[in-house]
């Protein structure tokens, strides 16, 4: 029988492998992704798979599950991501019309519910085409869907009339008590569109990729409500690695940030500039920030204690 859907608890494949396996297997079927919680408040969808992992469906959602198996109205098979051997676990795969399992070994744990249990797999990323190379890559942080400022959007009009290539990487951080969820990941669409769909979300990154990157990249993009400040890491983290920073300057700016010397003011940019003085910026500000460290942070505070 044709599946109508496939039924995931997770639905943000960047964060849980499970609702990653599921996004790529509904697209390969032609078919769309239902939250379990949806699928269980309306049963008239046909069909469905549910592709689930149990152990990770919360206590609230698992009685809900439990109290349709016991009424349920519609048919339904189920691809079984690991095995716990819970009662509810035993009910779903005595009330399933098919079962698979992932593994070999979770179809043997399940063999005594249902001898006729089939054993599959689970593919791995799919192989992509490498990125074509550009003239120049820039790299942002940030939550992605929250960079929207006016900078951009001036950089957008530059850019339009310049004859290089450019991509833009984004990576992002969350705060604490934050959580992953999946407008996190969203690409805002006036960013996208400035680059003309040229960015690549490149996820969290640890200090020592950081590092890497901002080696690696031509330019460090970074703008702010007002301006930058002293105590903005990430440009201060990009000069002293030599990165070149397109960022907005005002009154509260560091008078050591200046456009065309250490660091791009976008205000005062008329044009992209040139890969010269690209590298001259990005060394002299690399110069005058490594005078800013916490070796002379800590001198400042002890002098004044």
């Amino acid at each position: 029988m044709t599946h109508a859907s496939i039924v995931s608890y997770h639905t943000n494949p960047y964060t849980c492998g499970v609702a990653r396996f599921n996004q790529s297997l509904a697209t390969a079927m032609g078919r769309p992704i239902v939250r379990l919680e949806t699928y269980l408040s309306d049963c008239q969808r046909g069909h469905a798979l549910l592709s689930l992992k149990i152990e990770e469906v919360d206590e609230r959602t698992q009685a809900q599950l439990g109290t349709w198996l016991e009424s349920r109205l519609s048919t339904f098979d189920v691809l079984l991501h690991g095995t716990s051997g819970s009662p509810l676990e035993r009910d779903l795969c005595k009330s399933a019309g098919k079962v698979f399992a992932a593994s070999r070994e979770i179809a043997d744990l399940v063999t005594p519910i249902r001898p006729d249990v089939v054993a599959v797999f689970a593919p791995g990323a799919p192989v992509l085409a490498p990125l074509n190379p550009v003239d120049c890559t820039m790299l942002t942080f940030g939550m992605a869907h929250k960079i929207r400022s006016e900078g951009y959007q001036q950089l957008a009009t530059i850019l339009a009339g310049d004859r290089r290539s450019f991509r833009l990487e984004i990576s992002t951080a969350l705060h604490e008590g934050g959580s992953f969820d999946e407008d996190f990941f969203t690409v805002g669409k006036e960013i996208s569109e400035a680059f003309a769909g040229n960015v690549s979300f490149l996820g969290f990154l640890a200090d020592a990729e950081v590092s890497e990157r901002l080696r690696s990249v031509d330019v460090l993009v970074a703008f702010f409500p007002r301006g930058v400040r002293e105590n903005n890491t990430t440009v201060l983290s990009a000069m002293s690695h030599g990165c070149p920073v397109i960022t907005n300057l005002d009154r509260y700016s560091p008078s050591w940030m200046i456009h065309d010397l250490t660091v791009f003011d976008i205000g005062a940019m008329r044009k992209f500039p040139e890969l010269a003085d690209i590298r001259r910026v990005g060394e002299a500000g690399r110069v005058i920030a490594s005078e800013y460290n916490f070796v002379h942070l800590a001198s400042i505070l002890k002098s004044h204690s």
